[in-house]
């Protein structure tokens, strides 16, 4: 019987969600060995924010970190019976995607519940050849179960990174995986609600809560605001006065600062906050006379 290569575990971690990843992974391991994904790609500037390979030992501290702080939303373990080269240029290879119409787009399969939209919910035979010398992939689930995904065969070739993805996703799983990307910001947004507007979730359940933050965001996308500061900022808007905002009839004075043709949308945004503040300035001076 011939025997089994053994099998290799490995981290794969979102450096645009741990500060300083790199050192932190020093702090935690003498000599690891660590390799950053976008090296030696197309996207080589922005290689310090993009996904890491490190190997990591089972009981380690590094382990226990990751398991602490990072395996929600930030990185998945991996097992690989090949060997580390092939395993990096395999995942290398699938750090961005061609969509319908031939765009080209970063793929952010290191975060898990991407990760499980993706693979997870595939057939034995559509998942090995994605994941290649990729023996075995464990994820966590919202119950606190693990949901492990595995090949069942081993591909004869394993694939490498080119400036033109190999990979192709469609518009259905692309809606789909957006689905993770939405819940990460809400969850973002209502950390920073929690830290500065505590009473308002006090009241609110998680569903709630949930979709309040949705809310928060759809209402800023209608008005061309979607990074996560311009979000938050709107988000305050919401919640000093009121979900309508800015369609209730005594808004009248921020739909015509959202209207203005000269600002560009920074500036209009900082013109609504700082009309509330105004607003919030007067009616402090007339409760006190």
């Amino acid at each position: 019987m011939t025997a089994q290569p053994p099998l290799h575990s490995y981290l794969l971690l979102d450096g645009a969600q741990i500060d300083g990843m790199v050192a932190r992974i020093y702090g935690l391991e003498e000599s690891p060995s660590l390799h950053l994904l976008y090296q030696q790609s197309a996207y080589e500037a922005l290689a310090e924010v993009g996904p890491l390979l490190v190997a990591v030992r089972p009981h380690s501290e590094l382990a226990q970190v990751f398991n602490q702080e990072w395996r929600a939303t930030a990185g998945i373990w991996l097992e690989s019976d090949a060997g580390e080269d092939d395993l990096l240029e395999h995942l290398r290879s699938l750090i961005h995607v061609c969509l319908d119409g031939d765009q080209s787009t970063l793929f952010r399969y290191h975060d898990p519940r991407i990760m499980a939209l993706w693979l997870g919910v595939l057939k034995a035979d559509e998942r090995d050849p994605l994941m290649g010398p990729v023996k075995r992939i464990r994820l966590p689930t919202d119950s606190g179960a693990e949901l492990e995904l595995l090949r069942e065969n081993k591909p004869q070739t394993f694939a490498r990174y080119n400036d033109t993805p190999w990979l192709r996703l469609s518009q259905t799983q692309l809606e789909q995986m957006n689905q993770a990307k939405h819940a990460c910001f809400d969850q973002r947004l209502l950390t920073h609600l929690q830290r500065f507007y505590p009473e308002l979730l006090q009241g609110m359940d998680a569903a709630a809560q949930q979709q309040f933050a949705a809310l928060c965001r759809q209402s800023a996308a209608r008005y061309g605001y979607s990074a996560a500061d311009e979000v938050t900022r709107w988000a305050g808007l919401l919640v000093e006065l009121g979900r309508d905002f800015p369609q209730a009839p005594e808004h009248d004075v921020y739909r015509q600062l959202l209207e203005q043709r000269g600002p560009l949308p920074a500036q209009r945004l900082d013109n609504l906050i700082a009309e509330l503040h105004c607003q919030l300035l007067r009616t402090d001076k007339e409760s006190v006379a």
